[in-house]
């Protein structure tokens, strides 16, 4: 597909032929998923208005970190002690906050970075910056162990984290 790029007002460029490469991508996605009949230039015509968010809202699927973060997701979900450490991680202790990610991937293999964590907490509403989880690993050292496949929780962290749990 060949997009052409057109310099516009105050240094930004309009670029031609994406919009329709967006369409047929998620015309594609949709056809496969069973979700749309409609052909590709049916679909572009009707849906000329909303290209522009429809393209804001593929663009952040392709994250970096998407497989530990479901990872880490998915194990919270088969947890027995669910609602308990989601409602720990909003207390204000940030080693609480970042060791409970790394708590439940313990089993898991994921590399659970302070990304993940900060993608973790905001997905039930915590505000909670990576490099503010980063910090508290590093400044509280024996609760986590650092490791090629990324952060790894240590005896000493699980301790802490079952210590929150039943306060």
């Amino acid at each position: 597909m060949a997009f052409k790029a057109q310099q516009v007002k105050k240094g930004f460029f309009d670029i031609h032929g994406l919009e329709d490469f967006v369409e047929r991508k998620v015309h594609d996605v949709m056809q496969a998923l069973g979700l749309s009949g409609k052909t590709p230039a049916k679909a572009a015509k009707k849906a000329a208005p909303a290209k522009k968010t429809t393209a804001k809202k593929v663009a952040p699927v392709k994250a970096e970190s998407g497989d530990a973060l479901g990872s880490v997701l998915t194990a919270l979900d088969g947890h027995a002690k669910k609602a308990s450490l989601i409602k720990a991680g909003k207390q204000k202790d940030q080693l609480l906050r970042s060791l409970i990610p790394l708590y439940i991937a313990r089993n898991v293999n994921a590399e659970v970075s302070s990304g993940v964590t900060s993608k973790f907490w905001a997905k039930f509403g915590v505000k909670y910056a990576a490099p503010n989880a980063a910090k508290a690993l590093r400044e509280h050292g024996g609760y986590s162990k650092r490791t090629k496949n990324g952060n790894q929780i240590t005896p000493n962290g699980v301790k802490y984290v079952e210590s929150a749990l039943k306060a």
